[in-house]
């Protein structure tokens, strides 16, 4: 959104707004569906005088782990008091900003994970391409293209047996290669594992020449919620 629509949603969503409504959450990825400047806290400052006892939250929502996209907003110099929530790991784990406290984090049964590890390499799928999340760090193979693609990351953890999951609250589980290798692990886990969801997209890891797609696989928990 541009500064001018910032301002005119805000205006209509005062007029819209009941004035028995406590609370409203705006979610935004953090790659650039709001601007996070003055004109917004102007906007809300606004809204909030014209709507009391109405709450607004801004509400930063990802596929990133929360802690990657606090570095990110660090190196942009996004202040991260912009945000009252950050939703990280599509849904696995909320950040309440202003209290510095977690908020709820959905961790994944190990061995289900581990079960869909094992396929992925039965169906010729990369052990480099395995990647766990836990809403914090992300564990990796240390393999040459993995480390080139993490280079100065923040919270990357080198796993030599990334199949190690003792003592990690896993809140996703990201793996790599062809399109028709993805498409078989989704049916295998949309056959065989209840209570879990998955969503595939295209991806630049290990580099984007490998033309690779990715599955991110997690509890069902969606990444909107009530707060």
């Amino acid at each position: 959104m541009d500064n001018h629509t910032i301002t005119r949603f805000f205006n209509q969503l005062i007029k819209e707004v009941k004035k028995d409504t406590k609370n409203i959450g705006i979610i935004t990825d953090k790659d650039g569906t709001l601007f996070l400047d003055d004109s917004l806290e102007k906007a809300l400052k606004n809204f909030n005088e014209k709507n009391l006892g109405t709450n607004i939250y801004i509400i930063a929502n990802s596929g990133r782990t929360v802690q990657d996209m606090i570095n990110c907003l660090e190196q942009e110099n996004i202040p991260i008091g912009y945000f009252d929530y950050i939703i990280g790991d599509n849904g696995g784990m909320c950040l309440d900003v202003k209290r510095n406290k977690q908020l709820y984090k959905h961790i994944m049964d190990n061995k289900v994970v581990l079960e869909v590890i094992d396929k992925f390499l039965e169906i010729g799928g990369k052990i480099s391409d395995v990647r766990i999340a836990d809403g914090e760090n992300i564990f990796a193979y240390p393999s040459e293209e993995v480390k080139e693609y993490y280079q100065n990351r923040k919270g990357i953890i080198y796993k030599d047996n990334i199949k190690d999951l003792a003592d990690i609250d896993i809140t996703k589980l990201t793996l790599a290669g062809p399109h028709g290798k993805i498409n078989k692990i989704n049916s295998f886990i949309r056959e065989n594992m209840k209570g879990y969801k998955t969503h595939i997209g295209k991806t630049s890891f290990p580099n984007k020449k490998s033309n690779n797609y990715r599955i991110d696989f997690t509890r069902n928990a969606y990444k909107r919620r009530s707060f």
